[in-house]
């Protein structure tokens, strides 16, 4: 716990982007912690999604049905995206520590995925031949509003 705050942290340090062969992902992203936020019935966990593309770093919060409202609109817009294993929802534990810390673990591997599919989709607009040296924050944030930090900064589901 943090003193004055009711808001539990969990700090996983790895290298942002590293792929197992070695190369530079051009989208280097990953999730390197959870928060603990609200209280009573609107106590829910937002996991912080630490993005980098060139020299350009963000990183905005999202709660667990964000990341799914993302993946199920995109699936209808990008079919091989139904190909990515999702991390399932849970009915009970979705607030237990190590239910979370998995789950932390299986988003960053979903959004690692994610990226390298949309980078290679020649049916996206990320598509690395499309995109050259041009792609940019703005580029991935126009793609999704998922990656904008503000978004949904006034919503009960997350904040920017």
């Amino acid at each position: 716990m943090l003193r004055g705050d009711d808001r539990k942290q969990r700090l996983v340090s790895r290298p942002l982007g590293s792929s197992p062969d070695g190369t530079r992902d051009p989208v280097k992203i990953g999730i390197p912690r959870y928060v603990l936020r609200g209280q009573g019935k609107d106590e829910h966990y937002e996991f912080e999604v630490k993005i980098t593309v060139l020299d350009e770093t963000w990183t905005v919060f999202r709660r667990y049905s964000r990341f799914r409202e993302m993946h199920k609109s995109l699936k209808l817009k990008y079919p091989e995206l139904a190909a990515l294993e999702f991390p399932p929802k849970k009915l009970f534990g979705n607030r237990d520590d190590r239910v979370v810390g998995e789950r932390r673990s299986h988003l960053e591997k979903y959004l690692r995925s994610f990226f390298r599919l949309m980078l290679d989709s020649t049916a996206s607009p990320l598509h690395a031949e499309k995109m050259g040296l041009q792609l940019s924050k703005h580029a991935i944030c126009e793609f999704s509003p998922f990656f904008k930090k503000g978004v949904f900064d006034y919503s009960s589901h997350g904040t920017g």
